[in-house]
């Protein structure tokens, strides 16, 4: 099994990269810091909702409270999801765990054109309430390149060279 690499900062916290939109602007993804065990969570009738809104078909949701933000696991078209909802029911952001056959025609065909020695291997779909994008690990024989693609932006964000 493939795994999905992001360059990230991973101490005593969990901190989720910025991401760059089509507009040029900055959007930062909340940092969500986990302090000791997180603990599984009974949420209120407000966040249920807004889950049950926003992903009705999803099964096997497994909540977490995580510092004063909920935090949700769930399975949605085959694929493993997380998303985070304040305790008022807003969502955060939305990640959704994918391969190439998930990615949408035209990004992956640009990046089948940019990068023709390449092959996707695995890819985060990253959704907030004002941009969605990929990040991807695509590789070669001799190295791995973590990009971040969103409609016709597509930028390398890391290179890992393999070891030989």
């Amino acid at each position: 099994m493939k795994k999905l690499i992001i360059p990230l900062a991973i101490s005593a916290s969990l901190v989720f990269m910025g991401v760059k939109n089509v507009n040029a602007q900055i959007t930062t993804l909340e940092t969500v810091i986990i302090k000791g065990n997180t603990t599984e969570a009974v949420v209120s009738e407000r966040v249920s909702n807004s889950f049950n809104e926003l992903f009705k078909e999803a099964t096997a949701p497994k909540w977490f409270e995580v510092n004063k933000r909920f935090v949700v696991n769930f399975i949605l078209n085959d694929q493993k999801n997380k998303a985070v909802f304040t305790k008022t029911g807003e969502l955060v952001y939305h990640l959704s765990y994918g391969s190439e056959k998930d990615v949408p025609d035209q990004i992956r065909k640009k990046i089948q054109n940019q990068y023709k020695d390449y092959n996707i291997t695995s890819g985060i779909k990253v959704r907030t309430a004002n941009v969605t994008l990929w990040v991807l690990n695509i590789e070669n024989s001799k190295q791995i390149l973590v990009i971040r693609a969103a409609d016709d932006d597509i930028s390398v964000i890391d290179r890992i060279k393999k070891m030989s």
